[in-house]
């Protein structure tokens, strides 16, 4: 993502945003495996999320990639905000802002929408590995109630 150059002759911060979904059933997860044909993370567990769109808000944008990814209909008012991670992908080295919601299960059933990008969803106890670094350090933050987190980011 090209950074933009402000009137200052400063440099202002592009990053990707990026939204992830956590659908709670009692104490389980819903998590799925990435194909192993997949660009980014090939082969790790995620919970299901995708970039947002441009002029999209994060709730909306939460909603949708959770219906094309699992066809899960959950409006965005009913997404709970739980979490803020500023982080550098360990994968691509891109910047992201990545927004964490969390929804109840809606009880419908989960469908893999995306056969070609994903193995299948499950429920879970626990996320297992392999699991994107990103996203285990994520929850382990919303676990502890903690609102923002960064990640990766290099030393100055």
């Amino acid at each position: 993502m090209p950074e933009k150059a402000a009137e200052s002759g400063r440099t202002d911060a592009a990053h990707y945003a990026d939204v992830h979904v956590l659908v709670r059933r009692g104490d389980e997860l819903l998590v799925g495996r990435r194909a192993g044909t997949v660009r980014v993370f090939p082969g790790l567990h995620q919970v299901p999320a995708g970039l947002m769109e441009d002029h999209e808000p994060a709730s909306a944008a939460a909603a949708r990639e959770l219906r094309e990814e699992t066809g899960l209909d959950v409006p965005p008012e009913r997404l709970r905000f739980v979490h803020l991670m500023h982080h550098v992908s360990t994968h691509s080295g891109s910047r992201r802002v990545a927004f964490f919601f969390e929804a109840d299960d809606p009880g419908t059933g989960v469908t893999n929408t995306e056969p070609d990008k994903c193995e299948g969803w499950s429920w879970r106890a626990d996320v297992p590995e392999p699991t994107a670094p990103y996203l285990r350090e994520a929850l382990r933050h919303i676990a502890d109630g903690t609102p923002y987190s960064e990640y990766a980011w290099p030393s100055p």
